[in-house]
């Protein structure tokens, strides 16, 4: 019972740094990838990534190696369950102030003019649910994967998007009527990856022309 107690609190206190917005059992999701660190070494084995820390974890050689994100310049990661194959990149970026540290972000449409990037968490929240025997609102929690996405321009300018559609037309304004018209004629959703790939897509073939 004293080992178990000891092993438990080593798996809190050893990495409550990088568990930090995720789950125990996400924790333990190694997924098969490759590091590429700014040195330019490229580094191959399992790897967890959290977003919450900016923190990469590599498994190499039965040897596991922390990044902290100004430390990476390309991650790539392939999902266990489905193959999805994810490429991921190190940006400076701060909504707020002129000093911006890097942060990871997920490439999911690369452009001249402009690219989309993502920020995928583990978010834990409470929701109502109504029970129709009782007549009474209960309240219950549920962890559910949440996704912030971003627009990037030509030197590293990151810009966060909200979910409206006014934003996205102020940031890609030159193109505004043309962009507008699209997301129309096609029924497109702002705050959908899919749709939202298909509009950057649409902008930087304007661009081009």
């Amino acid at each position: 019972m004293q080992k178990k107690h000891f092993q438990f609190l080593f798996l809190i206190f050893g990495f409550s740094a990088f568990a930090q917005s995720q789950s125990v059992s996400e924790l333990e999701t190694w997924k098969p990838g490759y590091l590429v660190n700014k040195e330019e070494d490229t580094l191959f084995g399992p790897v967890l990534v959290n977003y919450g820390t900016d923190l990469v974890q590599i498994n190499e050689e039965n040897t596991v190696k922390t990044y902290g994100a100004n430390q990476v310049k390309m991650l790539y990661v392939k999902e266990n369950d489905n193959g999805l194959e994810r490429f991921i990149y190190s940006f400076p970026f701060h909504p707020y102030s002129d000093f911006k540290p890097h942060k990871l972000f997920e490439m999911l449409f690369s452009g001249k003019s402009v690219c989309l990037l993502s920020r995928e968490m583990l978010v834990t929240e409470t929701v109502p649910i109504y029970d129709n025997f009782t007549y009474r609102t209960y309240y219950t929690t549920r962890t559910r994967m949440a996704a912030d996405f971003f627009l990037m321009f030509p030197g590293e300018k990151v810009k966060p998007l909200n979910g409206s559609k006014k934003e996205l037309l102020i940031l890609l304004s030159d193109k505004k009527d043309q962009i507008k018209k699209y997301i129309q004629d096609n029924k497109l959703k702002v705050s959908d990856k899919e749709d939202l790939a298909l509009i950057v897509k649409e902008y930087n073939i304007l661009k081009a022309q």
